[in-house]
């Protein structure tokens, strides 16, 4: 028998959605978040960079992509590319809200053998445009999108959400040095900047300060976005982003919280990079959730 959840729909897709609704939908997606990691087939999934990208996700899909899920390969779409793959599982949520496949395949085909929802995404899902598996690729697939687009004379943008684990990676500072130096003003990256990577903090691990710093150093528009899980700070900066008529590739540095929504995650951030959901878990983020 195929996994059925019982979980409500707070809000559907309508063209120009309230703040209210934006954070209705932020809150959907960690509640489906949760819910297709316990039907998963490993009961798993990189839970904490997920939960701090929901309202990023939701601000992305409910507001500032123009898309088409009945024609995913419309030439006019903007292009999204999730450079933190392993965090597909609020990707998925976001586009079955969107209505490019069915909620069902969120209970059904997440981390299944023959399930198109792999923990990492790839194009047999129409709607996914780049495979992202490997960290530190995806600003780079960006990079060529955004060009494309100017010479083929296209309007569309190019969105690139990055973790800021990849950013201590040198492929993402030669994508940054690449969108600088062709001018790529049709580029805009989200940095989901939670301070945590596998096995510490950024601070431990590789140190990102001056952060802001360095990508104006490297010829980009910083947007820094003080609370990146408060939808009214993400669409201001994305607001200001898109008004700039500058020739500049434009960041948004948003400050998040890994594990956001569920205490014991944001508590101990490090060991729920990814984690397994048992029974008591998994009743005790519903309730968190307010289910």
């Amino acid at each position: 028998m195929p996994n059925a959840s019982a979980l409500p729909v707070i809000s559907a897709y309508k063209p120009d959605l309230s703040v209210l609704e934006l954070e209705e939908l932020a809150l959907q997606l960690r509640r489906d978040v949760i819910e297709l990691t316990w039907f998963s087939g490993t009961s798993s999934s990189h839970l904490g960079g997920e939960l701090s990208a929901a309202e990023i996700m939701a601000v992305l899909f409910g507001k500032i992509l123009r898309i088409d899920p009945k024609q995913p390969e419309w030439p006019d779409r903007d292009r999204f590319i999730l450079s933190k793959g392993h965090a597909s599982g609020v990707t998925y949520a976001a586009m079955a809200w969107r209505g490019f496949f069915g909620r069902e395949k969120l209970w059904n085909e997440f981390n299944r053998v023959g399930g198109k929802l792999q923990e990492h995404a790839n194009m047999e899902l129409p709607g996914i445009e780049a495979p992202t598996g490997s960290l530190g690729m995806g600003l780079s697939n960006g990079c060529g999108m955004a060009w494309g687009a100017r010479h083929g004379g296209k309007s569309f943008r190019t969105y690139v959400v990055l973790g800021d684990g990849e950013c201590t990676e040198g492929q993402t500072w030669e994508a940054i040095m690449t969108a600088a130096h062709f001018k790529l003003d049709n580029l805009i990256a989200i940095v989901d900047y939670n301070k945590y990577i596998i096995s510490g903090t950024t601070y431990q691990v590789m140190d990102l300060e001056p952060f802001g710093d360095k990508w104006r150093d490297f010829g980009w528009e910083v947007y820094p976005v003080v609370n990146g899980n408060d939808v009214r700070d993400l669409l201001a900066a994305f607001a200001a982003a898109e008004r700039s008529d500058s020739a500049k590739p434009k960041v948004l540095i948003a400050h998040t919280v890994k594990g956001k929504g569920i205490s014991f995650m944001e508590q101990d951030a490090i060991h729920w990079h990814a984690g397994h959901l048992d029974a008591t878990l998994y009743e005790r983020c519903k309730r968190e959730l307010g289910l």
